[in-house]
């Protein structure tokens, strides 16, 4: 199996197209509305709770009928999110024809891309995945990952990143500007080590 590249995709004002209004659809829309792309949901019927989500955010429109190729065109990301497979190819072939990104739910072999199980902590973000294989083990991790990392992380990591700014302005050489930074993350990694251990 090939190694997957990870990215972490800018889709804030991108347009993306979500196909399918049921649960699986749902999951996905909640992952997509925070991101603050234009999401648009195309699918004959729609559970209340994707409904409610739709009336919830400015950034969501709904479109009830079947889809079209015509829908895809100019997308940053399609997401399909439909409980047939054959139907997943279909629209796997429409993106890949407009050469645009697809995510298929639970359909491995007509997908590009895969949603990972998130852990977030401020600016950081810790995306798992298992290449499609066994999300639930994704999702197992990313409950052990949250345990681990204690929510005053956030203030250690905005910390750090204050001081890598400041850095950049009173040692301007970049070689010694890094070692500079790196003893300053070994002396953090040193203390996470010891709270851990006690």
């Amino acid at each position: 199996m090939a190694s997957l590249l990870p990215i972490f995709l800018d889709l804030k004002d991108q347009p993306v197209l979500l196909i399918g209004g049921k649960a699986s659809a749902e999951e996905k829309l909640r992952k997509l509305i925070v991101t603050g792309a234009q999401v648009t949901v195309v699918a004959r019927s729609f559970s209340q709770e994707v409904e409610a989500l739709i009336g919830e955010h400015a950034n969501v429109r709904l479109v009830q009928r079947d889809w079209e190729h015509h829908d895809l065109v100019g997308c940053r990301l399609i997401v399909s999110a439909v409980d047939n497979r054959d139907e997943h190819a279909r629209i796997a072939t429409s993106a890949r024809s407009l050469g645009v990104l697809i995510n298929t739910v639970d359909s491995p072999g007509t997908t590009d891309c895969y949603f990972g199980a998130q852990v977030e902590r401020g600016p950081l973000v810790i995306a798992i995945s298992t290449h499609g294989r066994f999300p639930g083990l994704a999702r197992a991790l990313k409950i052990w990952i949250n345990d681990l990392l204690p929510d005053s992380i956030t203030g250690d990591i905005e910390q750090l990143a204050g001081l890598r700014d400041k850095a950049k302005t009173v040692v301007p050489e970049t070689t010694a500007r890094m070692a500079a930074l790196r003893e300053q993350l070994d002396i953090w990694l040193g203390r996470q080590s010891k709270s851990l251990n006690a």
